[in-house]
């Protein structure tokens, strides 16, 4: 009688489900096809164009949701055939395994901020209030200069895209001072 293979057990430092891959990098590539379906389901749905090239505003969602289930399943794949990431020299004496959640709550904050923000306060201010978050967050060492960097970044961006390029982003309360 012949006995079925043991599992190796999981080690306490990054659970594995049954084929051995991690949940974490299931996570990212289901993760990864949601936000393909949605960008791709966006694109589908904006109006046909109507210029003589026929690209309008739905194409390049459509391509890059696409792009998105296309690299969402060959990563499917890899984490199947048991091709899991690894740390890169680089990072150190990092652990990459543990996940600090107070900078993760941090920047999923900053970005809900711009969400909610930005058409009431303006482009300048969320975009700058998120920029100095998230490098408070990822261990920016000087909150002055963060601030002030983000200031500037925002004003420039804004610039660019309303003068020179002519693309309109909300102004909210700073309405004809810039």
């Amino acid at each position: 009688m012949s006995t079925l293979p043991t599992l190796p057990e999981p080690s306490p430092e990054q659970p594995r489900d049954q084929r051995g891959a991690a949940w974490g990098e299931w996570a990212v590539t289901a993760g990864l096809l949601a936000i393909g379906v949605l960008t791709l389901l966006d694109g589908l749905g904006q109006a046909t164009s109507t210029s003589a090239s026929g690209v309008g505003a739905g194409f390049m969602p459509k391509v890059v949701g696409a792009l998105l289930i296309a690299l969402s399943a060959a990563l499917a794949v890899q984490v199947a055939r048991g091709r899991h990431g690894e740390a890169d020299a680089a990072e150190g004496d990092v652990d990459v395994r543990a996940t600090r959640w107070v900078p993760l709550a941090v920047c999923v904050g900053a970005v809900l901020i711009f969400i909610a923000g930005v058409d009431t306060l303006g482009y300048v201010i969320v975009s700058a209030v998120a920029f100095w978050l998230t490098a408070w967050a990822l261990g920016a060492r000087s909150h002055l200069k963060s601030a002030g960097i983000a200031v500037v970044l925002s004003v420039v961006v804004y610039l660019v895209f309303t003068r020179a390029l002519g693309i309109t982003l909300a102004a909210g309360v700073l309405e004809g001072v810039l």
